[in-house]
């Protein structure tokens, strides 16, 4: 059992303790896959797979941006027929059934499964609630279902978050809810699709070794996602590649790792980087200022408290913190998506209220935690568009801007699709698209990075580096302190609602034991400057 640390501190004396009636000759997971299609659509999304996962295993599964990762996952769990109405030319098995005889309702006694995004998967008003309701219809008695509940909730670090209303939750927060109701299910299978991509560096070593302990001691098989290497490879005993619709290779961890070592898994195209060094671009006008300012979500539950910054014209600002900080409601506060209760916040010398809010916003681009939450149009090109459109710029200029924006983005040969036809990567740098085709002078970006490979989030990174070298005042929220480090002038931490540490991004190694000390891991990432990769 690994060491009691951070959420990991909660008892997990007799977790995942159901005795499962099942042949145990049986490989967990069996996939012979010729093709997988989605009709009336001919393309084959998945193809040439030969998978057999035994129990007990720990399967990490990787791979390039809309490499068929995900899909392989809804293949397993059967939602890939029953619930994306595809086609399969071969068979997928679970515990030494076909997935096509067991409803979808009954893949509950075989599998736990998390999707990518956290809050697409739930479907309760309260968090008590959310946990509770799997394993309300799994037959158990109620004394059974609230110690469930109180359990996992406390395992994950909520135990106080019972009553509180799922839409009021961070991004990582809600990532641990939806972590506690899969686990409540105590299946033999856990599949994951990037469980961790939401959450802070503490929230990630623990789940990860709760993961390991459930694997190595309870016998828990393990099928999951990662974009990240590093810390999942001492958990796991298998690392799958998946490229184009296949399993392209299989390595073991340790041969993995060398892989990553030996050789550059990336080399950005379209690069957006200057031929000369990026210069200081800093002024001495304050563009934000921040004063006393406080806000409590509906009365109840302290979202910040008396912060006061001051933001720079030409700034390219860290804001860190452990999930549940107070980070997004800060941006939140910033773009009047929220009023505060207390204080004021003043943007190009105009004090934010609501009769100039409109005028305000339209100097600020604003990136969700959650890319769902500001995509609306039809395609992909309407979406990158539609901030020119109400600007009435004549048709041949607003094509032409979305194509640039479209290239350097990488999703060009997508710009006649529907938005949710991409993955969540792919929606995530179409967001940034339509935020940066306005030419926004402040850009929020609320972890733009999450759920992306290296490759695609050194992308993203070098463009805002690009755009911050134009003027463009960057916040940037992350959990990679490498990357404040590396991009950013100055890093914001927040700690339980509070500004506690504002310091220039080239004191980061000086600062290393107070950031420690609130709880962030500065050696997350490991840069080899050479070929770009993070470990």
């Amino acid at each position: 059992m690994p060491r009691s640390h951070g959420w990991l501190g909660a008892a997990i004396v007799g977790t995942h303790s159901r005795q499962w009636r099942l042949n145990v000759m049986e490989p967990a997971v069996q996939l012979k896959i010729k093709a997988l299609t989605f009709p009336p659509a001919t393309k084959i999304v998945l193809k040439d797979i030969d998978l057999t996962i035994q129990k007990g295993d720990f399967v990490a599964i990787t791979g390039e941006v809309a490499s068929g990762k995900s899909m392989l996952l809804h293949c397993i769990t059967g939602a890939a027929v029953k619930f994306f109405n595809g086609e399969i030319n071969g068979s997928s098995r679970v515990m030494g059934r076909d997935t096509q005889e067991i409803p979808l309702s009954g893949m509950c006694d075989y599998i736990g499964y998390m999707m990518q995004e956290p809050q697409n998967q739930m479907i309760s008003i309260s968090v008590g609630e959310e946990v509770a309701f799997g394993i309300a219809n799994m037959n158990l008695s109620w004394e059974e279902i609230t110690r469930r509940t109180h359990h996992y909730l406390e395992f994950v670090g909520l135990t106080d978050f019972h009553d509180r209303k799922t839409d009021e939750l961070s991004g990582g927060q809600a990532q641990r809810v939806v972590f506690a109701s899969v686990l409540a299910m105590e299946t033999p299978i856990l599949v994951l699709d990037q469980p961790t991509a939401e959450l802070d560096s503490q929230g990630k070593k623990d789940l990860y070794a709760y993961l390991g302990y459930l694997n190595k001691e309870k016998g828990v098989t393990v099928i999951m996602v990662m974009d990240r290497a590093r810390d999942i490879l001492p958990y796991a005993n298998r690392v799958l590649i998946v490229a184009d619709g296949t399993v392209k290779a299989e390595y073991k961890p340790h041969e993995y790792l060398q892989q990553l070592q030996n050789k550059a898994v990336w080399k950005t195209t379209n690069r957006l980087v200057s031929q000369f060094k990026p210069q200081n671009n800093l002024s001495e006008e304050k563009i934000i200022e921040v004063k006393d300012l406080s806000f409590t979500y509906k009365g109840v539950f302290l979202g910040c408290e008396n912060i006061n910054l001051a933001v720079s014209r030409g700034d390219f600002i860290g804001l860190v913190g452990l999930n549940g900080s107070g980070k997004t409601t800060l941006l939140k506060l910033m773009e009047g998506l929220l009023m505060p209760d207390k204080g004021s916040i003043v943007m190009f010398n105009q004090a934010l209220t609501k009769k100039n809010l409109a005028a305000l916003r339209s100097k600020i681009g604003f990136l969700f935690q959650n890319p769902d939450f500001q995509i609306f149009a039809n395609t992909v090109k309407d979406e990158v568009g539609f901030i020119l459109k109400t600007r009435r710029l004549p048709q041949k200029e607003i094509e032409a801007k979305v194509d640039r924006i479209l290239a350097v983005t990488g999703l060009a040969e997508y710009a006649d699709c529907h938005p949710h036809q991409l993955s969540r990567s792919q929606r995530q740098k179409l967001a940034i698209a339509s935020i940066i085709v306005g030419d926004p002078e402040i850009i929020i970006a609320d972890e733009p990075t999450s759920s992306l490979d290296e490759e695609q989030s050194a992308l993203i990174m070098e463009l805002l580096s690009h755009l911050h070298e134009q003027g463009k005042t960057i916040i940037l929220v992350t959990h990679d302190l490498s990357a404040v480090q590396k991009y950013t002038n100055r890093i914001i931490v927040m700690r339980k609602h509070h500004v506690v540490l504002d310091v220039p991004s080239k004191d980061m190694d000086s600062c290393k034991e107070d950031l420690m000390d609130l709880g962030l891991d500065v050696h997350q990432s490991v840069y080899f400057p050479e070929d770009g990769i993070a470990l």
